[in-house]
């Protein structure tokens, strides 16, 4: 309990009696009120200080609050003896003088520090629960709403809370482990290295529910030595894996990335180098793929396994693996590609096998330039909008002609002049 201060109103000096080398605003402005009531001599003084804040702003936040002496008042620590200097320090907000004036007096052998409170509030929530709502709620799918937590591969430690970004964690063993299922929580990956490329040798297994995993995008590459494991595996359901590059050991077939769970959402990923598939897909339901690009696979960019039903891919690129896109197994129903660039595969394009129904491609595939053929269709009622299955350059030609000049008959219309130019023009040639 701090000692009593002491008022001199001739003075106007307010001492802060030794051995006390603390005072607390809130001490200080109830100590000044209690001296202005009193009848001798503080009712015979002008006002000694004008204090505000301490609103409430619900939440468990409140304003910081302000004090200001009025009237050339001042605070003072009682004198020390010395020879050593005393340290001692006013907080709890802001303290100032009227129209700038030193709120400080000097003492002898006495320090003073003022810990001003520039920020609108002195009390603040470990987290705006409210922001993160909000920010969430505008993506289109997988909000996370859970907690948040750090990896850093470079600079991170799993001894550390994960708990802000200079607490991160260093292995996504250790961060998965902080996350609770079906909290809805996010892992994001920092890179700090100072090469600017942060590169992880560790394979990513994601066991639990709605969790997501979010990288910045090229900076973390995710490359393992290990030949026994895909680089990502997915067994949980709802969860999102964005922002990475990935690759696979050199040897070893592993997938970059396989998938067993239902309504998994992977995007924005470059995946190049694989030994086996870019990504794999069984026993899921309602997944997507989306702006990614899959590349220089040993078997297929993205393989739809046995009972894969109801998966989006959408604006991606699969190129130079030995299909770009296969379905092939037993109840494989209703994928829909759509707006993506398939090429330059050794084998096909896309390839359908027997027993695959309803493959719906549509609003403009490019699929183009595979070695074998551009599309294998084997499966049942697959849907292909043209252009899509790679029309040819001829295709698209007389596509134009019949729709710029062949269809028009009006006379005396550009159309019309056009198509009776064209027919002179063969007629002449046969003479």
């Amino acid at each position: 309990m701090p000692l009593a201060l002491q008022f001199n109103f001739p003075d106007k000096i307010i001492t802060v009696p030794a051995p006390d080398i603390t005072l607390d605003l809130q001490f200080l402005i109830n100590s000044i009120r209690e001296a202005e009531d009193d009848i001798s001599p503080g009712m015979a003084y002008p006002k000694i200080a004008d204090a505000f804040g301490k609103q409430d702003l619900g939440g468990g936040v409140t304003v910081g609050m302000t004090v200001v002496l009025l009237d050339g008042w001042r605070v003072k620590f009682e004198d020390r003896p010395g020879p050593n200097t005393i340290s001692t320090t006013i907080s709890g907000g802001n303290f100032v003088g009227e129209a700038g004036a030193n709120p400080v007096a000097p003492a002898t052998y006495i320090q003073v520090t003022v810990a001003q409170s520039t920020s609108a509030s002195i009390i603040t929530p470990q987290s705006d629960t409210n922001l993160v709502y909000l920010v969430e709620s505008l993506r289109n799918s997988h909000p996370a709403f859970g907690n948040v937590f750090y990896w850093d591969p470079y600079a991170g430690l799993d001894t550390n809370s994960g708990l802000t970004p200079s607490a991160a964690v260093n292995t996504f063993a250790a961060a998965h482990s902080l996350a609770t299922a079906g909290n809805g929580d996010v892992i994001f990956c920092r890179s700090t290295d100072p090469s600017g490329t942060t590169i992880v040798d560790e394979t990513i297994i994601i066991t639990k529910h709605n969790l997501k995993v979010r990288g910045p995008g090229n900076d973390i590459q995710i490359i393992p030595s290990s030949t026994t494991s895909p680089t990502f595996s997915v067994s949980a359901d709802n969860v999102e894996v964005s922002g990475f590059y990935i690759e696979t050991a050199p040897t070893g077939g592993q997938n970059a990335i396989t998938v067993t769970g239902n309504n998994i959402l992977i995007r924005d990923l470059w995946i190049s180098n694989v030994s086996g598939h870019g990504i794999s897909f069984s026993s899921s339901a309602r997944c997507r793929v989306l702006t990614s690009v899959i590349e220089n696979c040993a078997l297929d960019s993205l393989h739809l396994g046995n009972s894969t039903s109801q998966s989006l891919l959408s604006k991606c690129i699969l190129d130079n693996s030995a299909n770009g896109l296969i379905l092939s197994g037993t109840g494989i129903t209703d994928n829909v590609v759509e707006n993506c660039l398939i090429y330059k595969n050794s084998s096909y394009g896309v390839n359908i096998g027997t027993g695959v129904a309803r493959t719906t491609f549509r609003s403009g595939n490019t699929i183009t330039n595979n070695t074998t053929a551009n599309v294998l269709d084997l499966g049942t009622e697959t849907y292909i909008e043209s252009p899509s299955g790679g029309a040819s350059t001829s295709d698209i030609a007389d596509a134009v002609w019949n729709e710029v000049i062949s269809d028009h008959q009006a006379a005396d219309t550009t159309g019309r002049t056009l198509k009776d130019a064209k027919k002179k023009a063969t007629l002449a040639s046969i003479k």
